[in-house]
């Protein structure tokens, strides 16, 4: 079966989605390991984000943020004045992977808890593939599609994806090497004349840093919820 995605007919992911809005909550339980120390964190970000066309680029902004931070236990409520308006410019080719040209500079004590200045890398999901009812595919960048049921004339699928990767990076005093291993399970309603309404994905990532002799080992649990606005 060959991979067609449903974005190479009619509009484009970027025309189907200028002017609208969407809300976003991401939910991450974070357990660091280091040694026979263990640190348990919960980083909850709720956002409102804006897009609209300028030419062939789309210009999104975070109209709210909130973000706050729970570590063993105790809860902080995080400053996020700082990005409240800010702006990302970035393309989205046929298969809706994008390509940021500019982003926000994030203050580093809002960074250090969640970089908001990455929260357009990925955060559209894919075109999804023309499937039949519960046909199932691989496409080339290694996601299996399944076509689930319709609902009200909106599509429904769902896809799971695994990503491993390993970097090393080297300077005069020591070597750090990283590692880092995820899959992920996600659901999507998706309009063939208006794109993504809402999508919902679930990432188990376990990331284990090497350097000098220590080993640094941080498993996250994370659940994205996006929902269009109508």
């Amino acid at each position: 079966m060959v991979f067609v995605p449903a974005s190479l007919t009619g509009q484009s992911i970027a025309e189907r989605i200028a002017g609208a809005r969407f809300t976003e909550r991401v939910q991450s339980e974070i357990i660091t390991q280091a040694g026979a120390s263990e640190r348990h964190r919960t980083v909850i970000r709720m956002a409102g984000f804006g897009v609209v066309a300028r030419g062939d680029t789309l210009v999104v902004t975070t109209d709210t943020v909130a973000l706050t931070e729970s570590v063993d236990g105790t809860r902080t409520a995080i400053d996020v004045d700082a990005v409240i308006g800010a702006r990302w410019k970035l393309l989205l080719d046929t298969r809706g992977v994008a390509a940021i040209i500019d982003r926000p500079f994030v203050p580093p004590t809002i960074a250090d808890v969640s970089d908001v200045g990455t929260a357009m890398d990925d955060f559209f999901p894919p075109a999804p593939p023309k499937l039949a009812l519960g046909a199932v595919i691989t496409d080339s960048a290694g996601r299996k599609w399944r076509r689930m049921s319709d609902s009200v004339g909106v599509e429904r699928y769902h896809f799971t994806a695994t990503r491993r990767g390993t970097t090393r990076n080297a300077s005069d005093s020591v070597t750090v090497e990283t590692s880092q291993d995820a899959s992920e399970n996600t659901d999507l309603a998706w309009d063939p004349r208006r794109g993504p309404l809402a999508w919902t994905r679930s990432i188990l990532m376990t990331v284990t840093t090497r350097f000098a002799g220590r080993t640094v080992r941080a498993q996250v649990d994370q659940r994205i919820i996006v929902r269009r606005k109508p």
